[in-house]
Order: structure tokens, then sequence, then C-alpha cells
């Protein structure tokens, strides 16, 4: 596969040398994968916890109107 890409750039990249860049490849996609997971769920944690903050100091209900509120603009 990466021979084929070599080609089309007009590189040329034998056989050997393709097939000991598939585990770095594959690293680097993981490595990725990670991050962007990690990324993710930091912000889903820290807007979780936002809104546990919110619910202890102001009550479950009044975050819970305010939310509705806030997501159906027209009964602003």
């Amino acid at each position: 596969m990466l021979g084929k890409i070599g080609a089309r750039l007009g590189l040329k990249i034998g056989e050997k040398a393709a097939a000991e860049l598939v585990p770095i490849a594959g690293a680097a996609g993981g490595l990725t994968l990670n991050v962007l997971f990690a990324r993710y769920f930091q912000l889903l944690a820290e807007a979780h916890f936002t809104i546990r903050r919110l619910e202890r100091k102001h009550g479950a209900k009044v975050v819970c109107e305010e939310y509705e509120r806030i997501r159906n603009p027209r009964f602003l």
C-alpha cells in the first residue's frame, strides 16, 4: 500500500522499506485516536462535573429549567 502511495508521489520505496513503515504508520494512527478520545472524554467529564457543581449550588430543578430555556430559545 505504501509502495503504491510512494509511486504516485514519484518516490521509489522498496517493499522492505514499506513493510518497515507499516508499524510506524499504525502507531501514529493509534496515537492520533488516543489523543482524540482523551480530549473528547476530558471535555465530557469537565461538562458533567460543571453541571453537577451547578446542581449542588443552585438545585437540580433550577439547572434543568435553565437548560430547557436555553435549549428552546423560542420561550425566552
